[in-house]
């Protein structure tokens, strides 16, 4: 069932502050109905447009004096109607705020009048529309019969672009400082799903989708910045292309895989994904040793590449244990001896990564947040030193 909910003002009028009732007659002015499908008519406000058109429930907000004038006003529009007058203190915002959000979230299908209204009341009633939009994903329209000319002539407008924009800034502007995208249902203004392919692979490790949905996601932006029709939004958009030009290095063919991951790690850190920056990290050395380990493995056939990275690891961990599994050791019994001081460097930081992701995998009670955070922002330094050094370029066979 639709709901009408509008706000209630004295429109203008010169009343009695002692009785809420008008001074001197009250003029009938003329609408646009275009919106709506109808021709022009007079009315005395909007209020009266919307009972007389619908035969709804009708929920109406304003202080005590402008109910009890519209009462007075819209006497006989008011017959037979199912109206609940709700009231508020003119200066009061939070209960405006919670008077309006409360109904936005009980009722579905609502068309929202905020033509009338006290100075702070309108914008209060959008703001908790675009917050209800959020939380309850409701269907709303929101309707303002704007003055088109001086002699009282109104024409009605949707606002509904304008809330449109104002959810898009809410949930770019979380995605600029989190690199997660929230997306809520029937979104218009652009392709939400680059924006959340992008987030998720970026959360989830994965660099191909990384690189793919990071390559999307530019040109989605590179369009939306050719749209006059969002031009208001340009700024943001320019802002999130500035923050994510971080990425571009991934899309190069003359990063090393190593070194992406340890760009991924650094940024997912300062967004604050610590489990996340630290598999970067856990890939990033492993691949790095691999990458080094190659060159003499062509006699060695190993075709997945995690069973590879996973030899090449035991070896420099020296982990005795995978011994007789291990093809490398099999073949360079004296790897290790050789290139002792290196691989225990590698090795050092190795087991850090590991037991810290064994700790925060299975929750823990003894390190803070801050003491986590740089902990894994010491590893990555450790990390690219060793890769600034290129310590296992030359590997001793």
């Amino acid at each position: 069932m639709k709901t009408i909910v509008a706000i209630l003002g004295t429109s203008g009028a010169k009343i009695d502050l002692d009785t809420c009732l008008p001074k001197e007659e009250f003029p009938p002015a003329l609408y646009d109905l275009s919106l709506f499908d109808k021709e022009c008519k007079e009315y005395k406000n909007s209020t009266e447009f919307l009972l007389e058109n619908y035969d709804k429930k009708f929920i109406f907000i304003g202080t005590p004096c402008a109910i009890d004038f519209q009462k007075v006003l819209l006497k006989d529009s008011l017959k037979d109607k199912d109206v609940e007058f709700k009231e508020v203190s003119e200066n009061d915002l939070d209960e405006i705020f919670e008077k309006i959000f409360d109904i936005l979230g009980k009722h579905k299908d609502i068309i929202l009048d905020i033509t009338h209204g006290f100075r702070h009341q309108p914008i209060m009633a959008i703001f908790a529309s675009t917050l209800s939009q959020f939380l309850h994903k409701k269907t709303l329209k929101i309707i303002f019969a704007k003055e088109e000319e001086r002699n009282k002539k109104y024409k009605y407008i949707y606002l509904d672009e304008y809330i449109e924009i104002t959810q898009v800034s809410l949930i770019l502007t979380g995605f600029i400082r989190t690199l997660n995208f929230i997306p809520i249902k029937n979104i218009k203004l652009f392709n939400v799903i680059v924006f959340e392919n992008f987030s998720k692979s970026l959360l989830s490790n994965d660099l191909k989708g990384v690189e793919k949905n990071y390559t999307l996601l530019k040109n989605e932006l590179d369009k939306l910045l050719k749209n006059n029709d969002l031009k208001h939004l340009f700024k943001l958009f320019e802002n999130i292309k500035d923050k994510l030009s971080l990425f571009d290095e991934l899309t190069s063919k003359d990063i090393k895989i190593y070194q992406k991951y340890l760009t991924l790690s650094k940024i997912t850190l300062e967004k604050n994904y610590l489990v996340v920056a630290l598999a970067y990290l856990f890939e990033a050395i492993r691949e790095y040793c691999s990458y080094n380990f190659k060159k003499h493995l062509k006699e060695i056939n190993i075709k997945k590449s995690y069973e590879l990275n996973t030899s090449v690891m035991d070896t420099i961990t020296n982990f005795k244990r995978n011994y007789k599994e291990n093809q490398i050791q099999k073949k360079y019994k004296n790897l290790y001896k050789k290139n002792r001081t290196n691989f225990n460097r590698i090795s050092t930081i190795y087991k850090e990564i590991r037991d810290l992701r064994n700790d925060l995998a299975h929750i823990n009670y003894e390190k803070n947040f801050k003491d986590i955070k740089q902990i894994i922002n010491g590893i990555a330094f450790k990390i690219e030193t060793i890769f600034k050094d290129d310590i296992l370029k030359n590997i001793k066979i």
